[in-house]
Parts: structure tokens; C-alpha cells; sequence
């Protein structure tokens, strides 16, 4: 899908599931944002502006890492952008993971590419935005490279709150599927952490590039992107060694759980065996007292309660975490 955006006076935005032909809304000066293009639109869309076509497809592989290269006029800036999904294992969290977020431009096009829709250029294109300027490619890349240093931010806050809930289901569960919600959403931190370390290292090329360096307004944008990129590696760091205290804590308290369950068990089989352990004596094909008296039947089964009864105080007063203590 391409996305035609052009500044003059106002913003006109057009679409090709919307145009019937979306290469003749493509002039100077306009950005053209492509979501999983096709062959024949990447084709397109380097014949229209002079961008080689090869610099275009390296924007689309998923393995791409984040890096800037500058090339005979060409500026291509690949950056990590934060997804979400819902995690088809465990479908009440959600699944954090990164892609690359291309942005490519020469004096007359600019250029935008991902293989996912993107709240990114949404958010910068929005009724309520101001300053937009598609004519400004200097201003408009450190634009979008602060919405993206943003969007990890508020992405990380959404996977607190998954931590929170998955935490208090764990309160209340002995089982490990939370447990494995919690590494699931710990792996999604790496992913995280991985990309926004990677973005960190692209903003701080970037401001020692000269063009971007030309006006005051740019640097003191591109100085709140660093600001806001680094509040997003103190969210990963603290957010990653949170969820790993939290599950060896509850793992532990799982641990625990399973102690306490197995030990009652054990109380239990120890004071059944009493009973028939005794039985057992009384039913050998020898001589045993109470065998002619009516009321033995009676004599041996409270014998038997009772050293049960005594046999299992015995057992919990030391093996329970509560102890049986005296009333005064």
C-alpha cells in the first residue's frame, strides 16, 4: 500500500486503495510512505524518484538492522520500530517485538517504508499535528524519529500493566502457565531493549551529521528524541530486572506451595497407616487378644482412632508451619 502526503497550506493525503492512480499524486517535494509494498510498487516508486531500487528493498528486510548510510545524495536511515500483537500461545498478554522503519530521501522525494501499519506516521499526520512540513526532510525525519523513540516508551508502560495482571493471577495460581506469560513478556523486553539501543546509537550519529546540524530548532528536536530514547532504556532495564525478581519470587512461592501440599499428603498417609498397620496384626491366623470378646471389633477401631488422632497431632505440631501451642 502507498501513502502520498503533501504539505501546501494544508495537508492533502492520498491513498491508492483510495485513487485510482496513485503514481500521478506522487510530485516534488511529497512524502511517500509505502506499508509491505509490492514488486511493482517499489518499481514504481524508484522510477518516479530517482531513488535506487535496491536501497528501497534493504528497508524491507525484517532482518535489517538500524544504521544510516549516505550515498551520492541519498540519505537512508534505518531505525527499529516497536509492534504489538497478541501472543497466539497465551492470548490474554500481548507480544512485543521490533521491525525496521525505513526513511529514505534526496533533495526532491522523501521516502518512508515498513512491512507494518504504523502508528507512527499516523500520530505525525493527525488533524491535531502542527509544523508538518513534507518539504522539510531534515525536520520531518527527527520528527519521526521522536515519535518512534515515544511510541517504545508508551508500549513499555503497556507492558507493565501486562506484567500486573499476569502478577495477580499468579497470586492466586499454583500452575506455570503464568509463569510462562512472564518469560514470554521477558522476551519481548529483549526484543525491546535490543531495538532501542540500536535507535539510541542512530540518534547520536545524527546529530554529528552536519545537515543536521544547520538550524537550532533541529538539534533541540533531535536532543528531545535522545532524551526520550534513553527514558525508554530506563524503562527496559528496570522493567526486565523487575520481571525477573518477580519470577524467581513467585517461583519460589510456587516451590513453597508444592512443599506445603506434599507435606500435608505425607501427614495424611502417615496417619492412615496407623489404622492399618493394626488391622493388618489382627487379621494374621494367630492367637490375638479381644478374638472371642464382642466388643474387640469396637476396642481395636478406637485403639486404632486414637493413635491416629495422637499420630497426626505429633506429625503437625512438627511439620506445619503453625505450631500447636498451649492455651494459657
Amino acid at each position: 500500500m502507498i501513502t502520498v502526503y503533501y504539505t501546501n497550506e494544508k495537508l492533502e493525503v492520498y491513498k491508492s486503495n483510495e485513487v485510482e492512480n496513485i503514481y500521478e499524486k506522487v510530485k516534488r517535494k511529497s512524502w511517500i510512505h509505502m506499508t509491505n509494498p509490492t514488486d511493482e510498487e517499489v518499481k514504481m516508486v524508484s522510477e518516479l524518484t530517482n531513488i535506487q531500487e535496491a536501497t528501497i528493498r534493504t528497508t524491507l528486510d525484517e532482518e535489517e538492522s538500524a544504521h544510516i548510510d549516505l550515498d551520492d545524495g541519498e540519505t537512508l536511515i534505518v531505525v527499529d520500530m516497536p509492534i504489538v500483537d497478541l501472543d497466539d500461545n497465551y492470548p490474554e498478554i500481548h507480544k512485543y517485538m521490533t521491525t525496521p522503519f525505513g526513511i529514505i530521501f534526496n533533495d526532491e522525494y522523501y521516502i518512508t517504508t515498513c512491512l507494518r501499519s504504523t502508528s507512527i506516521v499516523q500520530s505525525l499526520t493527525g488533524r491535531w499535528m502542527k509544523n508538518l512540513a513534507t518539504n522539510k526532510h531534515i525536520k520531518l525525519t527527527i520528527q519521526l524519529l521522536y515519535r518512534n523513540a515515544a511510541l517504545f516508551v508508551g508500549l513499555l508502560k503497556q507492558l507493565d500493566r501486562d506484567s500486573e495482571f499476569v502478577q495477580q493471577r499468579l497470586h492466586q495460581s499454583m500452575k506455570n502457565k503464568e509463569l510462562y506469560e512472564l518469560m514470554s513478556l521477558g522476551k519481548s523486553l529483549v526484543y525491546l531493549s535490543t531495538g532501542v539501543n540500536a535507535d539510541y546509537l542512530v540518534l547520536e550519529k545524527l546529530k554529528r551529521i552536519e545537515m543536521f546540524k544547520k538550524y537550532e530548532e533541529d538539534i533541540d528536536l533531535i536532543e528531545d528524541a535522545i532524551i526520550e530514547n534513553r527514558q525508554a532504556m530506563e524503562m527496559c532495564s528496570i522493567h526486565r530486572d523487575i520481571l525477573n525478581g518477580t519470577m524467581d519470587a513467585f517461583a519460589s512461592v510456587i516451590s513453597n506451595n508444592v512443599n506445603t501440599v506434599m507435606k500435608t499428603l505425607t501427614v495424611v498417609t502417615i496417619t492412615l497407616t496407623i489404622p492399618t498397620l493394626i488391622a493388618s496384626f489382627f487379621g494374621m491366623n494367630v492367637a490375638i487378644p479381644f478374638a472371642n470378646e464382642r466388643l474387640g471389633f469396637w476396642i481395636v477401631v478406637g485403639v486404632s482412632a486414637l493413635l491416629a488422632f495422637f499420630g497426626a497431632l505429633i506429625l503437625a505440631k512438627y511439620t506445619s508451619r503453625i505450631k500447636v501451642r498451649k492455651k494459657k
